[in-house]
Formats: C-alpha cells, structure tokens, sequence
C-alpha cells in the first residue's frame, strides 16, 4: 500500500513537468479534396490546438498564402474541451481557373507556401511557426485520348447569315434618303431665311462670327464673351434658333468647344451665304 502511494505521489509531482513539454499551440492543415479537377473548389482548413492555460486563444493569428490560387475566408470556429483544450478552426475557398493551375498531365503538384503562425503566451512571450501543407493535386478534365483527339460537341463555323433586306441594298437607301432629308432641310432654311433677308444685319453678324471664329483658340472667358455676343446679334436679326444655339455653347458647363464653336460658325456663314445669293 505504502508503494501505490508512492507511485501516485510521485505522478502527481511529475505532471507539471510533463505538461511543460506538451507544446502550448500545435497545428495540422487539410485540403478538401486533396486532388480536384481544374478550376474546381477546395476547401483549406488551418487547425490549430491551444492550450489556453498559456497561450491566450485570442492572440492565434494565421497568415496563409495560397498563389496562384484565389482565397476567400470563411468564418472561425471555436470549440473547447478539457483542461483548458481550445480549437480554432480556420477555413479558406481557393479556386483556381488560370494557365498556372492548369495540369499538363493527368495530375499535377501545386506547391503552397507554409502557413504562418503566431500567438501570445500568457507571460507575454510571442511565438511563430510555420506549417506546411499537404500536397495538392490538380487533375485534368481531359483523357490521354482527348488530348490526341480533340473533338468538340457543337459546330465551331458560325451559321449562315439571312437577312430580310440585303445590307447593300438597305446601305444605298438610307444613303439616299438621308440625303433627300439633308437636301429638304437645307432648302428649308433657305426659303425661310429668304423671307428674313431684310432682317439680317449681315456685317454685324459677320463680326460676331468673326470674333467666335478667333475665340475658339482663346481661353474660356474669350470664347463665352464671343459666343454671346453672337447669341445677341441673331437674337436681334429674329434667329432664334441660332441664338439659342450659341447661348447654350455660351454657357454650357464645361469650357465652350472650339470644334463645336467652329461648326456652328460654318451653319450660320452657310445660311448667310443662301439668304443673299
């Protein structure tokens, strides 16, 4: 009896330095799956083990790198057990769908980079260690005869084109009724112009065209000044059209362009030219 006691005693004075020695944090890593097809989903899992009684579970940080694959987190899990056991779980989605995952064989190794870790013990020491990864297969979609034999399941030559006109034909017409229109239009203008000839003030409005013509290669205040001083004079010759024109150019929000500014120029001095010939 005095021997048991003994033996147990001495356990008892033993234990303390046993768990010395059991390490405060250890850590595994898996892939699910392990082998996967290209550009499929896998699961990488971080599990790490912490004696809480040292290490505060808090301070375990994981720093994975997973090139040339693309991970997301998911979220941690946390689960306890006996004296003092804390598991953290930390979970990873990798995809892959680039030429550098892509297997030049049946199978292919793709080698990660050792996670690290780090914690905090409790009497404020902190640790690193790096853990590596199982190997991770990637698995081609093809067979060996495949690969000597591409086929493919649909036509790759694009279907006949039907069109309910021919596109030469419907080219040619909207050419020439767009013309018609532009030739109308002009004609238009011109017969409207007519009736306003006596109200032009001709030289005034090609001073004003002028100065927006010499404007267009200043700054912004020369070009605003120009065009108003134009929107005035056709306001004056009853253009209302073209004075409404020339005011919002005037006053648009960014400075007045010099293309658009010689454009409407170019309207007005045509118009001008149809009212006196």
């Amino acid at each position: 009896m005095r021997r048991v006691a003994l033996v147990v005693l001495a356990a008892l004075a033993l234990a303390p330095a046993a768990r010395a020695w059991t390490p405060a944090v250890t850590a595994t890593t898996s892939f699910a799956p392990q082998v996967h097809a290209f550009a499929d989903p896998v699961t990488a899992t971080v599990t790490v083990s912490v004696d809480s009684r040292r290490v505060d579970p808090a301070t375990v940080r994981v720093t994975p790198a997973f090139a040339p694959y693309s991970a997301s987190p998911g979220r941690v899990s946390r689960a306890s057990g006996p004296d003092g056991l804390v598991v953290l779980t930390f979970p990873f989605r990798l995809t892959c769908a680039t030429s550098a995952c892509v297997p030049h064989a049946s199978e292919r190794a793709i080698p990660l980079t050792p996670v690290r870790l780090a914690w905090r013990a409790r009497n404020g020491a902190t640790r690193t260690e790096s853990v590596p990864w199982p190997p991770l297969l990637v698995a081609s979609r093809l067979t060996p005869a495949d690969v000597a034999k591409p086929s493919f399941p649909f036509a790759l030559e694009p279907p006949p084109a039907h069109f309910a006109v021919p596109p030469g034909a419907l080219g040619t017409g909207l050419l020439v009724v767009g013309a018609l229109l532009a030739a109308g239009g002009l004609g238009a203008v011109g017969l409207l112009l007519g009736r306003r000839r006596r109200l032009v003030p001709v030289e005034p409005l090609q001073r004003a065209l002028a100065l927006v013509e010499q404007a267009a290669s200043g700054d912004v205040v020369d070009r605003r000044r120009a065009l108003y001083q134009l929107a005035l004079v056709l306001e004056e010759a009853r253009l209302e059209p073209e004075s409404w024109a020339a005011r919002k150019l005037a006053w648009a929000p960014d400075m007045p362009d010099p293309d658009g500014m010689q454009l409407l120029s170019l309207v007005i001095r045509e118009q001008l030219r149809e009212a006196t010939a």
